[in-house]
C-alpha cells in the first residue's frame, strides 16, 4: 500500500469504517478500485484513491539544461487535465465492479501540489470558476462537459485531502438512495450540504 492509500485508509478508519483491499483473484481479472469499505459488517461503498502530485515539467527541463540555457515556455495549465484524467480513470475502475451502481462510488484525491486546490476540483466537476465576490463564471466547461460529462455524476462522493488543510467533500447527489447512504455513513445531514450549482 502506498503512502496516499495508507492516508485514505487511516482517514476512513478514524471515522469508524473498515477498509479492505479487493481479493487478489479480483485484481487479477481486471482493474478494480483500491478499497471496499464496510461498517458493522455491512458493505457500504467502493473507494478509489488518486494522488495529485506537483507538476515536474519545469523541474525536468532545469535538470537537463546546460548552465545559462533558458527553459520553460507557455503552455496550458496541466492541473485541470490531470484531475479530469483521474476522474476518467477512476470510473473505469468503479465500472469494473459496480457498473450497475448498486453501491456508492467514492473518489478520494490526496493533493501534494501547492498550485492545485479544492477549487480546481470544483472547476472540473461543475465547469465553473467561483470568484471571491460570489459570481460564477462558466470558463471550465471543456472539462466538465468533455469526456467526464456523464462519468463525474457516477462518482457519488469526492473527498479532497490536502497536506495541510482540512478535508473537503463534494456530494454529487445524483442518485437519491446512494446519496442517503453516504450522508448517513459520514454523519452529514442532507440539509447541511452547501449547494454549489453547476
Amino acid at each position: 500500500m502506498d503512502p496516499d492509500e495508507t492516508k485514505v485508509k487511516d482517514y476512513l478508519e478514524e471515522r469508524g469504517f473498515i477498509v479492505e483491499r479487493f481479493p487478489k483473484e479480483d485484481t487479477r481479472v481486471g482493474k478494480t478500485p483500491d478499497f471496499q469499505v464496510f461498517r458493522n459488517g455491512e458493505f457500504l461503498f467502493y473507494c478509489e484513491v488518486k494522488s495529485s502530485s506537483q507538476n515536474q515539467w519545469l523541474d525536468e527541463q532545469l535538470k537537463h539544461a546546460v548552465p545559462g540555457e533558458l527553459v520553460g515556455g507557455g503552455r496550458s495549465d496541466p492541473i485541470f487535465n490531470r484531475l479530469e484524467n483521474h476522474i476518467h480513470g477512476a470510473m473505469k475502475q468503479f465500472d469494473a465492479v459496480n457498473e450497475g451502481q448498486t453501491h456508492p462510488n467514492v473518489l478520494v484525491f490526496v493533493n501534494h501540489d501547492v498550485m492545485c486546490g479544492f477549487n480546481d476540483l470544483l472547476a472540473v466537476i461543475t465547469g465553473n470558476f467561483y470568484a471571491d465576490d460570489g459570481t460564477v463564471h462558466p470558463i471550465y466547461r471543456k472539462f466538465s462537459n468533455g469526456r467526464i460529462k456523464n462519468e463525474k455524476e457516477r462518482v457519488h462522493l469526492y473527498i479532497w485531502l490536502d497536506d495541510h488543510k482540512p478535508p473537503r467533500m463534494v456530494f454529487s447527489e445524483t442518485e437519491e438512495t446512494l446519496h442517503a447512504t453516504l450522508c448517513a455513513a459520514f454523519d452529514v445531514g442532507q440539509n447541511e450540504i452547501k449547494q454549489i450549482g453547476s
